[in-house]
C-alpha cells in the first residue's frame, strides 16, 4: 500500500510544482497579462511553488518512512517553512479577493488606488506577517507547551524520531486567527460584495435594455415610418442580451461558490482540528496527517481553479499553449484588426451593448 501512497502524493507534488511554476512564467512571458492585479497572482502561486517545492517533499518522506529521515536540524526550519508557505498563499488569497473587491466596487477609481507601489508593499506585508507568524515564534520556542508531560502528538514510534510541530493552545489561537480565520472572514465578506454587485449589475443592464426596447417600440409604430418587421427583432434582441447577462451572473455566482468551497473545504477541517489538538491532544496522527495533506491540495487547486475562470489566462494560454486553442478560435492577424478598427459603423450595436 506505501507504493500507491508514494505514487499518489509524487503525482500531487509534481502537479503543484508544475501548475503554478508555468503560471508564473505565463505572467512574466506574456505582456497581456503583466498588470497590477496579476502581481497578487504572482504572489499566490510563489507560495503555492514553495509548497511543492519546500514543504511537500519531507512530509512525503515523513509520512512514507514513519519518522524523520533527514538530519535533526532540519526539522525546525522544515516546520517554519511550512507554516510560513501556507499561511502566505491564504494570506495572499485575501489580499486577491480585496483586489477583486476594488475592481468591482470602484472601477474607475482602481487604478488610482490599486497603483503597482501599493500592490508591491501589501505583498510586503503578507510575506512579512507569514513570516512574523511562522519563523520567530518557532525559532523564539513560543509554540512549545510549558509542562513537557503533556505531549500531545506521541506515536508508537517515538516522539524522537518523528518531526511534528506540537503548539500550545495560544499559540494556536493566534497563529489561527492570524493566518485562517480573519482572512477567511475578510473574504467571505468581499466575495458575498463582488456576488452581489454582480446582481445588481444584471439587473441594471435587464432594465437598461427594456427601456430601450419600449424606445424603439414606440418609435416604431410611429405611422409615418412602416417598420413592423423590426418589432420582434427588438424584442429578440433585448431577450437574448438579458439572458446573456443573466448567464454572466449565473457563472461568476458558479465561480465565487467553487472558490470559497474549495478553499473552506482545504483548509477549515485542518484549523478546527489543529486548535482541538491543541485543547484536549484528543486527534489521531494519521487523521492529522490527512487534514495537513489535504490543507496542502489547495496549493494545488489554486493554479488550475483561479485561470479556469479568467478569460485573460484561457486566451494566454492559447498563446502559449497551440493545445489550449480552442479548435474553431481563428488566429488573429493584420487584416482582421485593420477590419475591426474601419468597421466601426457596422458594429454600433456592439458598441452599444459594451456601454450597457
Amino acid at each position: 500500500g506505501s507504493s500507491w501512497v508514494a505514487a499518489f502524493l509524487c503525482f500531487i507534488i509534481l502537479l503543484t510544482t508544475a501548475g503554478n511554476f508555468l503560471l508564473i512564467l505565463l505572467i512574466v512571458t506574456q505582456r497581456s497579462l503583466r498588470n497590477t492585479s496579476n502581481y497578487f497572482l504572482v504572489s499566490l502561486f510563489m507560495s503555492d511553488l514553495m509548497v511543492g517545492l519546500v514543504v511537500m517533499p519531507p512530509a512525503m518522506l515523513n509520512q512514507l518512512y514513519g519518522h524523520w529521515v533527514l538530519r535533526r536540524d532540519f526539522c525546525s526550519l522544515w516546520a517554519s517553512f511550512d507554516v510560513m508557505c501556507c499561511s502566505a498563499s491564504i494570506l495572499n488569497l485575501c489580499i486577491i479577493s480585496l483586489d477583486r473587491y476594488l475592481l468591482i466596487i470602484s472601477p474607475l477609481k482602481y487604478k488610482l488606488r490599486m497603483t503597482s507601489c501599493r500592490a508591491l508593499w501589501l505583498i510586503l506585508a503578507t510575506w512579512t506577517v507569514a513570516a512574523l507568524a511562522s519563523f520567530l515564534p518557532i525559532k523564539m520556542g513560543w509554540h512549545k507547551l510549558e509542562f513537557e508531560e503533556l505531549s500531545l502528538n506521541v506515536t508508537s514510534w517515538g516522539d524522537e524520531d518523528q518531526c511534528r510541530l506540537v503548539v500550545s493552545l495560544p499559540y494556536a489561537l493566534v497563529a489561527s486567527c492570524l493566518t485562517f480565520f480573519l482572512p477567511s472572514a475578510a473574504i467571505s465578506f468581499t466575495y458575498c460584495r463582488i456576488l452581489l454587485a454582480a446582481r445588481k449589475q444584471a439587473v441594471q443592464v435587464a432594465s437598461l435594455t427594456s427601456n430601450v426596447t419600449t424606445t424603439t417600440t414606440t418609435d416604431d409604430t410611429m405611422p409615418q415610418i412602416p417598420c413592423v418587421p423590426s418589432q420582434p427583432m427588438a424584442g429578440s434582441e433585448s431577450r437574448r442580451f438579458t439572458n446573456k447577462h443573466s448567464k454572466k451572473a449565473l457563472k461568476a455566482s458558479l465561480t465565487l461558490g467553487i472558490l470559497l468551497g474549495m478553499f473552506f473545504v482545504a483548509w477549515l477541517p485542518f484549523f478546527i482540528t489543529n486548535v482541538t489538538q491543541a485543547v484536549c491532544g484528543c486527534v489521531p496522527a494519521g487523521f492529522f496527517d490527512v487534514l495537513t495533506w489535504l490543507g496542502y491540495c489547495n496549493s494545488t487547486m489554486n493554479p488550475i481553479i483561479y485561470p479556469l475562470f479568467m478569460r485573460d489566462f484561457k486566451r494566454a494560454m492559447g498563446k502559449f499553449l497551440p493545445c489550449c486553442r480552442r479548435s474553431g478560435e481563428p488566429r488573429p492577424s493584420a487584416i482582421s484588426f485593420s477590419m475591426r478598427n474601419s468597421n466601426s459603423g457596422a458594429r454600433a450595436a456592439t458598441s452599444l451593448k459594451n456601454i450597457l
